[in-house]
């Protein structure tokens, strides 16, 4: 039924249409990817694994990039052998690492560190180590910092991008409903 100028300004208004929503989709994804990085553990003090001689007064944590400084939003957890909390006061955020004051204490064994973060883009990171307090061995350097390896707990992209994912389906949802209509609704215009 569309014949010469109408059909053309029709078909230019679903092309226009398809584009707008594709462009809006391609925003919406590029925005989504710089959130994918975020803060990965870097490294602490004291090491982890390390072998210690002196409970330090401080527990400090590096990571890769700058962290939220809300009240709240950051932790560390540090139990000594026994199990009991060795850490007071609450957590202070400078930048990329983060620190707590620790009780002196002499009990020798495996202490524990339990951690949370949350990075200025809003991504949470959690992940857990041990170091060791010993009365006759001590590492080189029980103060400098070492490599975590492979303990940071890291979400998968699924989980840290869902709400983008959401959003991205459903806009492609809504895209095929209205195509979908369009059809429909140009089949029954070519059958009268």
């Amino acid at each position: 039924m569309w014949q010469g100028y109408d059909e053309s300004v029709r078909n230019k208004g679903v092309w226009s249409s398809c584009a707008s929503t594709l462009s809006a989709l391609a925003l919406l994804l590029t925005l989504a990817l710089p959130a994918s990085a975020h803060a990965e553990f870097l490294d602490s003090n004291p090491a982890v694994e390390s072998h210690l001689t002196v409970l330090p007064s401080r527990i400090m944590l590096h990571f890769g990039e700058n962290l939220s400084d809300l009240a709240g939003a950051n932790a560390i957890v540090v139990t000594g052998p026994d199990g009991v909390e060795v850490t007071e006061n609450l957590a202070q955020v400078e930048g990329a690492q983060v620190s707590r004051a620790m009780k002196p204490g002499t009990m020798l064994g495996a202490y524990h560190v339990l951690y949370r973060v949350l990075s200025e883009d809003g991504h949470p990171v959690k992940g857990n180590f041990d170091f060791f307090l010993d009365a006759s061995r001590s590492d080189p350097a029980p103060h400098g910092f070492a490599n975590a390896g492979e303990r940071t707990e890291q979400k998968s992209f699924l989980a840290v991008h869902s709400t983008h994912v959401s959003i991205a389906l459903l806009v492609l949802l809504t895209l095929g409903m209205w195509f979908g209509f369009e059809n429909l609704a140009r089949k029954r215009r070519d059958r009268k």
